[in-house]
């Protein structure tokens, strides 16, 4: 199974460091970005597998940032990692096109919490793969 090849995006630059030291031991960082606008430039340049942004920051929320995102790159995938944990903004994350959404709490639990969504969200993209490759003709 190849690397999933992940992009950072957090206006708070040692949350960026945090989220890369935790994950590149199993999977590839390519880049981080530190507001909306810059999240869209990298995306576009770098093609990641999966974009890890937050919800609030400056010049461009994370939503708008992905809204905008969403036709350009349609096979990226995308969970917001935020404290915002009000019902109305976990929908429009998902309205926007996120495939998971994890709440910032603690270092240890943030990291297993990532991890696992990571996982998840690479599995069931794996298995709808399966599930759409046509048998080859013989």
């Amino acid at each position: 199974m190849k690397r999933l090849r992940i992009l950072l995006c957090d206006d708070e630059p040692l949350m960026l460091s945090w989220l890369q030291s935790v994950l590149e031991p199993d999977y590839t960082v390519v880049g981080t970005a530190e507001d909306g606008h810059s999240l869209i430039a990298a995306a576009q340049a770098l093609r990641p597998d999966l974009i890890l942004t937050d919800i609030n920051m400056p010049a461009l929320s994370g939503l708008d940032a992905v809204r905008e995102l969403r036709p350009l790159l349609p096979e990226c995938r995308v969970i917001f990692h935020t404290s915002r944990s009000e019902p109305e903004v976990m929908v429009a994350a998902f309205l926007a096109g996120a495939a998971g959404y994890v709440i910032k709490g603690s270092a240890q639990s943030l990291g297993s919490s990532l991890r696992t969504v990571i996982q998840q969200v690479h599995d069931r993209d794996e298995a709808v793969t399966i599930k759409t490759k046509r048998p080859a003709m013989v």
